[in-house]
């Protein structure tokens, strides 16, 4: 599992708002860009619930993806980039999403 070193340097009693203090202080947070963190860190420092909350109250976004939560520090729009195109019920290529092949989430 990914680990970005920092999360060892944690105590494990530690509290959660130590555990948000932690995550939200990187430079990554404050240039508006992404960090991402373990679920199993998150379950187990603050609990996914506590922790979508602090996301929806900084208007940030996330995505999971094979145990990660994936952090945008920002309020852009998020896009899902998807394969470039489709076969249609007649066997015909489509572009997957007309807007510049991209699912866009706002």
């Amino acid at each position: 599992m990914w680990s970005d070193g920092c999360m060892e340097n944690l105590p494990p009693h530690s509290s959660p708002e130590a555990f948000l203090i932690h995550v939200f202080s990187a430079k990554a947070v404050r240039d508006g860009k992404i960090v991402r963190r373990s679920l199993r860190d998150i379950e187990r420092y603050i609990g996914r619930d506590r922790f979508v909350k602090e996301l929806h109250r900084r208007g940030f976004r996330a995505v999971e993806n094979a145990g990660q939560m994936v952090i945008f520090c920002n309020r852009e729009p998020v896009r899902i980039v998807r394969d470039t195109v489709f076969a249609d019920e007649n066997g015909s290529e489509k572009p997957a999403f007309p807007d510049r092949n991209c699912r866009q989430f706002r």
